[in-house]
């Protein structure tokens, strides 16, 4: 089990950025595939995107938007994802689309009322993965035989990162993996996770702050099991958001190319056990990527 702070705020960024700069120069060739690779992971997947939002009822959440790629031959697993405080699903739904393109099925919910608290999000996202396993097997789903009921995830922002991380303290066992996004909730523990959890910060958020809510949420997750901080430098609490008609709700920095890309290889290594997307991961971040982190952790 390797722990390792990536980014060290008692080195100069000058001597930094050189010594990063000479393994990209003269690292294996190896490295420069990888850089491909995650940058690819960043862009729109291979996969041509549909959706249908006509699904049985769920009494924990309202509406919700099924996303899969419908040209896939292969059966995929399933992605659920919850917003954050008086949100709906159009501040979240580019992980849908996102996401679907690269592989899998993700059903982006609206909570019963948009106020709801992190524990109610939580069950809202449980009922989500169960709904997605229903859809393998009833009678008129589009993906009927399609998704794979053991693979598993589930994401949220801000209170829904909250209720990520109480969905997956609760119940690791029915999961694959955690993607928490600027995540809220105060004075919580989260030792009993043992699903491989990325969680995001930004580092200016003013609504949880990284002091307050996402850097203790990630010491008390557990190193026996893999998990990283990922932190973006200047970002708000609306740095993983969709962009939208609403100002106050969106990202002030465009960082999806880089934390769509470390979810979808996140997904890929934790959900379908493809261990090429490991290095994407825990290797040698491109310069360009660290200079967006102002902090980045990670036991592998």
């Amino acid at each position: 089990m390797e722990t390792r702070r990536s980014i060290n705020p008692g080195k100069s960024l000058s001597s930094l950025l050189t010594s990063l700069l000479v393994i990209v120069l003269f690292s294996s060739g190896q490295l420069a595939a990888q850089e491909q690779d995650r940058e690819a992971l960043g862009r729109r997947g291979p996969y041509q995107v549909a959706y249908y939002s006509q699904l049985p009822p769920v009494a924990e959440f309202s509406a919700a938007t099924l996303y899969f790629p419908a040209n896939k031959g292969d059966d995929f697993g399933g992605v659920v994802v919850a917003p954050g405080f008086i949100e709906r699903q159009e501040n979240i739904q580019w992980w849908g689309d996102h996401l679907a393109s690269h592989g899998y099925a993700v059903l982006v919910i609206d909570t019963n009322e948009p106020r709801d608290n992190p524990a109610i999000r939580a069950e809202a996202l449980m009922a989500g993965v169960n709904l997605l396993r229903t859809e393998n097997t009833r009678m008129g789903s589009s993906l009927r035989g399609k998704i794979i009921e053991d693979r598993m995830a589930i994401m949220g922002h801000s209170m829904g990162g909250g209720g990520t991380l109480l969905a997956a303290n609760e119940h690791s066992a029915e999961l694959k993996a955690a993607i928490p996004f600027t995540p809220w909730l105060p004075d919580a523990d989260f030792s009993s996770v043992t699903v491989p959890t990325l969680l995001i910060a930004g580092e200016i958020d003013r609504i949880a702050s990284v002091a307050d809510h996402a850097r203790p949420h990630y010491e008390t997750l557990t190193a026996a099991s893999p998990r990283m901080y990922m932190e973006i430098k200047g970002g708000n609490h609306f740095i993983a958001n969709s962009m939208t008609e609403n100002e106050g709700l969106n990202p002030n920095i465009d960082v999806h190319d880089l934390v769509g890309s470390m979810a979808v290889a996140w997904l890929k290594l934790f959900m379908d056990g493809d261990e090429s997307y490991r290095d994407a991961i825990f290797g040698d971040m491109p310069v360009t990527d660290r200079e967006r982190l102002s902090d980045w952790e990670f036991s592998e």
